[in-house]
């Protein structure tokens, strides 16, 4: 067990995830045993953690989150902005919690600080997304027009990528898009319906169904959907199984790179692991190893 004199644990109010004092008080308990000193942060507002950790006000020997891919967003920007070269440990509090799949924890966010106890430090990737950083995808095209016609009850009952994948099949004729996309220096244009650069394994609680992909391999994945990928895409997750990309057909084109800019004829807006505060152009690189986050041992069966 890795052991920490001073850590601080920040939550927000309205975290996903039932009575979220309740959950504090139980995480804290498995915290203790590996954190001397825990100071305990409770957010009212979006942007006060951000705010809190990029001045720098304190520092300590780990920063723990509780909450959904939203605020583990403004967690990692408050940590790199705020120049904090400490471990992260992250504690599933929303809906789908994407990254925390990555990381091999439990759903469950008292099941999962009990896997703190065991885990590793390990190094993650970091895209930089013109002036924001996120840990696992930045989208457009479908995935920001769904999102936003959703209501914000359906939503908070069943999340917006569930309801996005759930609804795709549905969509018979999606507004297509002009794009020029420049990859480590190669360009390709044509029309999609749907951008997604991901850096982690998961999206909307789906794991991307890619051997290749990793968060830690110095490179990001692009995908362009075209005519009928969205469909294929969804029967693919619906398969929950991994495959070559090149097995698959060329309705959903998949390219890999460390330094990505997208252009679209209309601007767009861009959704970063969660968050839409991004228009295009966008400028997009890879950050190989920025960021030291508490890793779990043992994968664990997302579903139970």
């Amino acid at each position: 067990m890795q052991k920490f004199k001073t850590g601080i644990l920040f939550y927000h109010d309205h975290a996903g995830q039932g009575d979220v004092h309740q959950i504090i008080g139980e995480v804290s308990k498995s915290l203790t045993r590996f954190i001397d000193h825990l100071t305990i942060y409770r957010s009212a507002e979006q942007g006060e953690i951000y705010t809190y950790l990029k001045e720098g006000k304190s520092d300590f020997d780990i920063y723990l989150i509780l909450g959904g891919d939203g605020t583990v967003h403004e967690l990692i920007n408050g940590i790199i902005d705020g120049n904090h070269h400490v471990p992260i440990g992250i504690l599933p509090g929303g809906t789908f919690n994407d990254f925390t799949k990555t990381l091999n924890l439990h759903p469950n966010p008292v099941r999962a600080v009990e896997q703190l106890l065991t885990a590793e430090v390990k190094y993650y990737d970091v895209m930089q997304t013109n002036e924001r950083y996120a840990l696992n995808f930045a989208g457009m095209g479908l995935i920001v027009e769904n999102s936003n016609s959703v209501n914000p009850d359906a939503k908070s009952k069943i999340g917006k990528f569930s309801y996005l994948f759930s609804t795709i099949k549905n969509v018979t004729n999606p507004t297509f898009f002009k794009y020029v996309i420049e990859i480590d220096g190669t360009r390709y244009h044509g029309a999609s319906s749907m951008i997604v650069v991901a850096n982690g394994a998961f999206v909307g609680g789906n794991k991307i169904p890619l051997i290749e992909l990793s968060p830690n391999d110095g490179k990001l994945n692009v995908f362009i959907f075209k005519e009928s990928g969205l469909k294929l895409f969804t029967e693919m997750i619906a398969m929950k199984s991994e495959i070559n990309w090149n097995e698959i057909s060329q309705n959903i084109e998949h390219y890999s790179g460390e330094k990505i800019t997208i252009n679209t004829n209309k601007e767009m807006d861009v959704d970063v692991d969660g968050e839409i505060d991004l228009e295009t152009p966008l400028s997009i690189k890879v950050i190989p190893s920025k960021l030291k986050i508490l890793t779990a041992t043992d994968r664990v069966v997302i579903n139970e």
